[in-house]
């Protein structure tokens, strides 16, 4: 063999050599990156706490009730002193307080009853709708006159009393809750009350909002004990859909308000139709007691729990966010618009779905990064247009989706991009740059 020869052949040995390590060395890699993959164990999903905010003002009727509202509100009133002894013990099982009322007046034995049997009550609501004269019906001077009853059996019990409720009213010279409220002030110490109650039947999300911030000027944390668009509303062009799209704005900015202590949802059941205007009911009159899909929102709808992060895998419902758009309105005047919720159209899903969420909407989701690496972020959607989502990382920019029209509203699709967030806690943001999407659910993690 002569020279030439001879180092051709050891330069060709060590080529194949190399070729050889190499390929060892990635089909290493390529193992050691999928036992990594299959070596994480995803943690154990999460889910928001209940809202402590929400309830409903209703006297219950089956067990049933107390079950399926419990999932999402966590207390109640029935406009009376006590609750039917026969629900203490499902009552305990979903741990739903309950408020007690001075309709008109006091009856302070029930009362006396009821704390007994319930030590940890609280709260008891004065007057209800004192200016309107087909209810409790008194002048600031005759519910001063009142008083003492109620402020007497409220110390022996140790309860914070709530405001009368108040709305606008039929009560000559006191159609303004305002006007009765300061007058009443005068005669009691406002440091007898630890939040002010009012009622609103607006059907406007923006107007609610207006006349909440009306009672800022007491420095008490506001109670909106009755609520549902109701008033002003045209029957024959006004649906479900519209009282559902009311409830979302409104729950939505009062979550996000730190001064709205609670609220009530007027009214789970009554005398109509679940069918009939002005659509409001949370739960069937069926013999089988169920939610409404008015009721499945209610229920269902995010508590913006800031507590929450979810995790590496898991299924994160898009109803769960923890802030929406709307909280830019809070402390400010003016309406700022969110996305819309309703059962979703996703089939074999019964879970909600944001609908009508458009260009410059947004909603956040708190998640708990384990590893550092790029992941999936997976949104499920629909669209009647080409939409664009903007993902947005601690306030940061991450990256643009862009989600292809599937035709439809009630036609479904998984669209995916790659994030690289950093282990540990984060704040997800998804904005609509462009279009208009129903999102049904999001999850970060490896897609296979």
């Amino acid at each position: 063999m002569n020279t030439r020869r001879y180092l051709l052949f050891i330069t060709y040995f060590f080529c194949l050599f190399a070729l050889l390590a190499c390929d060892e060395a990635s089909t290493t890699d390529e193992d050691e990156k999928e036992e990594e993959i299959d070596d994480y164990e995803p943690k154990t999903p999460v889910t928001q706490s209940r809202s402590e905010k929400r309830g409903v003002s209703f006297a219950f009727q089956f067990t049933d009730d107390v079950k399926l509202l419990g999932k999402g509100a966590s207390w109640s009133y029935n406009w009376g002193p006590d609750q039917t002894a026969s629900f203490d013990a499902v009552i305990g099982e979903t741990n739903m307080d309950f408020c007690p009322m001075a309709w008109n007046g006091i009856d302070a034995n029930r009362l006396r009853a009821y704390k007994t049997r319930h030590p940890e009550c609280k709260y008891l609501l004065a007057f209800n709708e004192p200016n309107l004269t087909d209810q409790a019906n008194m002048t600031p001077r005759q519910a001063a006159d009142r008083w003492p009853a109620v402020k007497s059996i409220a110390d022996e019990l140790g309860l914070e009393i709530i405001s009368p409720a108040m709305n606008y009213g039929t009560l000559s010279g006191y159609g303004d809750p305002i006007t009765w409220l300061d007058e009443f002030f005068q005669l009691i110490p406002i440091s007898d009350i630890s939040g002010i109650s009012i009622h609103s039947y607006m059907p406007d999300g923006g107007a609610t909002k207006s006349y909440i911030e009306r009672f800022r000027k007491y420095n008490k944390p506001v109670w909106l004990t009755e609520f549902c668009a109701w008033d002003g509303v045209n029957a024959g062009n006004f649906k479900l859909e519209g009282q559902m799209n009311y409830m979302v704005d409104i729950i939505n900015y009062m979550e996000s308000d730190p001064n709205v202590f609670r609220y009530a949802w007027f009214i789970p059941r009554g005398g109509n139709k679940v069918e009939d205007f002005p659509y409001m009911y949370l739960l069937t009159k069926s013999s089988k007691v169920e939610l409404t899909p008015l009721g499945k929102v209610f229920v269902n709808m995010s508590s913006q729990d800031k507590n929450t992060y979810y995790v590496e895998e898991q299924i994160i419902e898009a109803e769960h966010y923890s802030s929406v758009c709307i909280a830019e309105s809070v402390g400010k005047s003016g309406w700022t618009n969110g996305p819309f919720i309703r059962p979703t159209t996703d089939a074999g899903d019964e879970t909600l779905e944001l609908y009508g969420f458009v260009t410059n909407e947004w909603v956040e989701y708190q998640v708990e990064i384990d590893r550092n690496k790029a992941l999936d972020l997976e949104v499920r959607y629909a669209s009647l247009n080409d939409s664009e989502l903007d993902v947005m990382i601690d306030g940061v920019s991450e990256t643009t989706l862009t989600l292809t029209s599937t035709g439809q509203t009630s036609i479904w699709a998984t669209a995916n991009t790659k994030i690289h967030p950093a282990p540990g806690k984060h704040t997800l943001r998804l904005k609509i740059n462009k279009g208009n999407i129903c999102m049904n659910w999001l999850k970060i993690g490896i897609k296979h």
